[in-house]
């Protein structure tokens, strides 16, 4: 299913109506997925949290969990959970790698599988970050942000 989702997502053309095809048009979308992650979590840079759950005006939860942080990176997954008598599943389930220096965010996994294959496959890439893209906004739409809270700032002289 979550292939499916890609799938349809990437099909999308741009809004001047042209496929991408170039590494600069993947830039740009990284770019501007940067710009949804930082409406979505404002304060990932220099939060301390590394759980949260947002709920959206209908309810649906959607999970954050920071896997790793440096001076220049933060890398988070981002998933919806469902549960049912079948048992849980996490969809769409992306990992999600912030640079906060380049200021721009790439879709690194899907569902636990690697999008940076190692041929590099453009196409690849440009599938799986539009599908976050396309995520974030709805995401942002239905009302979801998270609050990672800052540390205080140490105390100065006295």
């Amino acid at each position: 299913m979550l292939a499916r989702m890609i799938a349809y997502a990437a099909a999308e053309r741009l809004a001047d109506g042209t496929r991408p095809r170039s590494f600069a048009a993947l830039m740009e979308l990284y770019e501007i997925n940067y710009i949804y992650m930082r409406r979505l979590i404002p304060d990932l840079a220099q939060g301390s949290g590394t759980q949260e759950v947002s709920l959206s005006r209908d309810g649906v939860a959607l999970r954050l969990e920071v896997l790793e942080r440096s001076p220049y990176t933060t890398t988070v997954l981002l998933t919806h959970r469902f549960e049912s008598e079948a048992g849980a599943e996490s969809v769409p389930d992306l990992t999600v790698r912030v640079y906060h220096d380049a200021r721009v965010a790439e879709a690194m996994a899907a569902g636990g599988r690697t999008t940076r294959d190692p041929a590099g496959s453009l196409r690849q890439r440009w599938a799986s970050n539009r599908f976050l893209n396309r995520w974030l906004r709805f995401s942002l739409g239905e009302g979801h942000a998270f609050r990672l809270g800052v540390p205080d700032d140490p105390p100065g002289p006295a």
